[in-house]
């Protein structure tokens, strides 16, 4: 199967490569400078040299010539601040200083030359260009100079929050602490080093799991730009991308060192007194500190250059309204030790979390010869914790955490860059990437089960989270552009080849047991997952042509690309288990599920509209699909852990509350059968729809951008998002005549729901009699009624401020509609209710800036105000709330049924201000310049709520955590800090 596998993609790079002849090539997100030549008349000026130089480039300069129309271009320039030479014989010289590039910013330099000679130098001095009236892709950056000025800038998640309009997920799980913005998928968002892709999840769809830059190293970075919008034909997937342009050294030698903490004696309790009369202990952090070393600098001047760092994170917290039991194995021996007795009180045994990672790297750049350029680098990052693995409003006791280990993640890349010629430039950049994650429950000192309680929302015993997986990670990335001063071309690939392993062995087989207000109605039982079993990704490939053509004062982008997802799953043997034979599978079990062919298309324009630079205006329009991983395929691999689940009856004969026995082997007698007669056997029960379809996403943007004044612009868009082509599996053993009304249930009447939800009546229905709705005969295909979209518009200016400040202020609001009447069966009309969901406009603003002040003092901050997030409340119906109700086999003596109290969209947690703010002292030395910081997080000690046991309850009986807080943010906590640079 590897064979084929290289077969498949020796193939696709071979036929790009005749596709791009004479090369192939990526191009990095860099930044340019283009512009127009006249004379003093007003006349063009063909054949003008143009030099732009910069310590930036290796090389020192690059040169260009105006063309036939008088306009110039340079391409793919690094971050940095530049001076660009015009030249003609017969014509004074014209020199422009100060432009300064960062991200992929492509400054408009014009330049008016007066006759006269050679050595006529005339320096003009202007207003640096802040509107990019090129290009549609919007952008938000990072630089060094304000990622080290900026509190909470140095982590790629943090530095998230200064973009305008992004919002952060908090928790554990699949979407935690993703950035999304104008309504994207965070699943859609790539985290890129260089350039490059480097997410390391292929079983989901995150990829900022376990990958390369999730650990910023603080010190290693240039800048780090944010995609936001109008991604051009380069990229797939129209999420938030986020590119961390690491340093490359230079020609002097330079050496860095970032030291940071705080202990808990900085951070105030920030529980109001309704906190305080739940019984809820004040959990701050214990301490948090981080290690940031880093040099660079010239081998050999001008031709190679050097650069390494290091950081290592370590923290520990504790957690909110979470203790420790000393009866407990998995709670620490200095706690069990101390408290054996029962001596201690609650502050004592505080439950807490914690974590230690770090990231390592060296990059070489070589400029073989003036034309070619050769970046070498090596990435390590290891990481470990111990966390709860967040659901979302579900309580987990400190029993029921895990711990994660990643094995040192480690990435190499090269980079080769040849410009051609002055208007042919080549480009070829690679990588290799190995990530080992492991996670297991915390250590109880004998196996347990894994308990979690439908009707109180809660999970304990032990953590479900126990699998390894090993993944590699292959990726080419390639371009070639021909650009002139009217027309900036590019073709280009992106390939990966990427195979995953993952075994996943709870005790006994048995993933998790489940109650109902602490009453057994089932058990999730597996096959024998000890072995790893893979997933091969034989190809996430794509072929992208694009255009900037400049007429006049009219650029218009236009691109197109191709995109070829497909997976296969290698043949393997599954040793026999407690629940599941043994089983072998040919090579290769599973072929092209999916094999996804997919065109899209990109188009825009942007309109100097004065002529002079200062004012343009935009559109674009782009076809984008979904990032994907392996985790469609596996449900097509019998013999893959996490679809070989089976849903068990489960009756606790001997009253011990689990069913595992003391030596980790399942009490059979206790376990009932299974209702899939194809369950543990080669025979798939979920049918591969041929014609599904990739999901995909259309984005559009309108706008206007002005610079308003010296260093001050202002942009204002209009944004839509509109996804399509959701999967859903569809159970063929029911229609609509499957199901009547039984009658009406009414919820309950609780002062702690809102008056939307009191006493709601809500329809049952049921299967008819002798109907057995169970699956075991799906089918995988696209959703036809589900769709979703958000329309919304943001507002920013950014500029300047004395003393070399700067300050950015955004307005961003929007509206989702969700409308998913089709989710899970088609034809359940209990999930019809609510089935299209409607988020009203709630705007948030964010301001952040930093103000030097005399003395070499600087203030600087973060300040958000933005709207809480959705408040729901489940229950779980039984027959004790309706003695009629059957929802699907006639055999299954505990059937339930989750319902909604609370309508989607209509009752939110408060609106939250929030204030970050840093103080900062700069002292200089000779040639060693120190800057020493206090940051303040949370100033003005907001409690604000970031998730709730969502649970009501169920069968008559209120869970007594309902809305019962599970976290809040942090209280005011002071952190210092260290930056020396010599």
């Amino acid at each position: 199967m590897q064979s084929r596998a290289s077969l498949l993609s020796l193939t696709f790079v071979c036929l790009a490569s005749l596709v791009l002849a004479p090369s192939v090539a990526l191009a990095q997100d860099e930044a340019g400078i283009a512009g127009n030549v006249q004379d003093d008349t007003g006349g063009i000026l063909p054949g003008v040299t143009v030099e732009a130089r910069s310590p930036a480039l290796i090389e020192q300069v690059r040169t260009v010539f105006s063309d036939g129309a008088g306009n110039y271009q340079f391409i793919n320039l690094p971050s940095g601040t530049y001076s660009v030479t015009f030249t003609l014989p017969g014509f004074s010289t014209v020199v422009r200083e100060g432009v300064v590039l960062s991200g992929a910013f492509v400054a408009e330099v014009d330049a008016s030359m007066n006759v006269g000679g050679v050595e006529e130098t005339v320096t003009v001095a202007g207003t640096a260009p802040l509107v990019d009236v090129r290009t549609t892709r919007q952008q938000s950056v990072m630089p060094s100079e304000r990622v080290n000025v900026l509190p909470g800038a140095a982590g790629i998640r943090s530095a998230a929050a200064y973009v305008p309009g992004t919002v952060l997920g908090e928790g554990d799980n699949n979407r935690s602490n993703l950035p999304s913005l104008h309504g994207s998928d965070p699943l859609d968002g790539q985290p890129a080093v260089d350039g490059i892709k480097t997410g390391g999840q292929l079983q989901g769809r995150n990829e900022w799991s376990a990958g390369v830059g999730t650990v910023t190293n603080e010190a290693m970075v240039t800048e780090i730009v944010f995609d936001t919008s109008s991604q051009s034909a380069e990229y797939a997937q129209s999420g938030v991308r986020t590119n961390i342009v690491p340093k490359a050294g230079g020609n002097e030698y330079a050496y860095n060192l970032f030291l940071q903490g705080t202990t808990g004696r900085f951070e105030w309790d920030n529980q109001n007194q309704a906190l305080k009369d739940l019984g809820f202990e004040f959990a701050p952090v214990d301490y948090r500190y981080s290690f940031n070393p880093a040099a660079g600098g010239p081998i050999i001047r001008d031709k190679l250059w050097f650069f390494a760092s290091m950081i290592e994170n370590r923290n520990k917290s504790f957690v909110l309204d979470q203790f420790w039991d000393p009866a407990q194995p998995s709670t620490p021996d200095s706690i069990r030790e101390m408290c054996g007795d029962g001596s201690c009180s609650q502050e004592q045994l505080r439950a807490w979390s914690g974590s230690a990672n770090g990231n390592y790297n060296v990059r070489i750049t070589h400029q073989l010869t003036q034309r070619n350029k050769l970046t070498w680098s090596y990435f390590q990052e290891p990481k470990s914790s111990v966390a709860a693995f967040n659901t979302g409003g579900r309580r987990i006791g400190p029993e029921a955490w895990y711990t994660f280990n990643g094995h040192p993640t480690v990435m190499a890349t090269g980079r080769w860059t040849a410009p051609i010629t002055n208007r042919l430039l080549v480009e070829v950049h690679g990588s290799f990437m190995q990530a080992d994650v492991n996670t297991t429950p915390v250590d109880h000192g004998e196996p347990r089960m894994a308990k979690i309680d439908v009707a109180q929302n809660t999970e304990y015993n032990s953590s479900f989270q126990n699998h390894h997986n090993h993944d590699f990670h292959r990726r080419i990335n390639a371009s070639i552009s021909y650009v002139t001063g009217s027309h900036n071309f590019k073709a280009g690939i992106n390939f990966a080849n990427n195979r995953t392993a993952l075994a996943y062995s709870p005790p006994g087989d048995i993933f998790a047991g489940y109650f109902f207000n602490g009453w057994p109605i089932g058990i999730l039982v597996g096959g024998n997952g000890a072995e790893r079993q893979g997933i091969i990704q034989d190809c996430d490939c794509g072929v992208y042509v694009q255009d900037a053509w400049t007429m006049e004062r009219l650029t218009v982008n236009a691109g197109f690309r191709f995109d070829w997802f497909q997976n296969s799953v290698p043949g393997g043997t599954r040793a026999a288990g407690f629940f599941a034979p043994e089983l072998t599978t040919p090579d290769p079990v599973v072929e092209n599920i999916p094999n996804w062919r997919n065109y899209s298309g990109r188009f825009g324009f942007a309109f100097d509209l004065f002529g002079d630079g200062s004012t343009a205006v935009k559109a674009s329009a782009g076809r984008y699909v979904a990032n994907e991983g392996t985790g469609l395929t596996q449900g097509f691999n019998p013999i893959y852990p996490y679809d070989m689940l089976d849903w068990r009856p489960w009756t606790d004969l001997n009253g011990d509350g689990t069913a595992l026995n003391p030596d980790g082997t399942p009490q059979v007698n206790e376990v009932g059968p299974s209702n899939n007669p194809n369950y543990g056997t080669s025979i798939i029960q979920t049918q591969y729809d041929d014609t599904l379809r990739r999901g995909t996403n259309w984005e559009y943007s309108a706008g206007l951008e002005r610079q308003l004044g010296a260093g001050w612009a202002l942009s204002a868009m209009f944004h839509r998002r509109s996804y399509a082509n959701f999967n859903w599996e569809d159970n063929l053993n029911t229609s609509a005549a499957d199901w009547m009304m039984a009658g009406t249930w009414t919820g309950p009447t609780d002062p702690d729901l809102p008056p939307n939800a009191q006493g709601v009546r809500i329809p049952i229905y049921v299967t008819r009699p002798g109907i057995d709705i169970q699956t075991g005969n799906d089918r995988l295909t696209n959703d036809p009624h589900r769709w979703r979209t958000w329309n919304g518009f943001e507002v920013i200016v950014d500029g300047e401020l004395p003393r070399g400040g700067f300050m950015t202020g955004s307005i961003t609001a929007g509206t989702t509609t969700d409308h998913r009447c089709a989710h899970g069966i088609l034809e359940n009309p209990n999930r019809m209710r609510f089935c299209e969901t409607r988020m009203p406009y709630r705007p948030m603003g964010k301001l952040s800036g930093a103000l030097p002040l005399p003395g070499d003092f600087m203030v600087s901050g973060l300040l958000q105000i933005f709207p809480g997030r959705p408040i729901s409340a489940s229950y779980t119906i039984n027959t004790t709330d309706f003695p009629g109700l059957i929802v699907g086999d006639v055999d299954d003596a505990n059937p339930t049924l989750g319902v909604e109290l609370i309508e989607p969209g209509t009752v939110f947690e408060d609106y939250t201000t929030e204030l970050l703010i840093r103080f900062s002292k700069t002292f200089t030395t000779g040639d060693i310049r120190t800057r020493v910081y206090m940051d303040a997080s949370n100033l003005f000690n907001r409690a604000r709520v970031t998730d709730r046991n969502r649970g009501w309850g169920g069968g008559g009986i209120k869970n007594p955590d309902f809305n019962r807080i599970i976290s809040i943010i942090d209280g005011r906590q002071l952190t210092w800090g260290v930056q020396m640079y010599f």
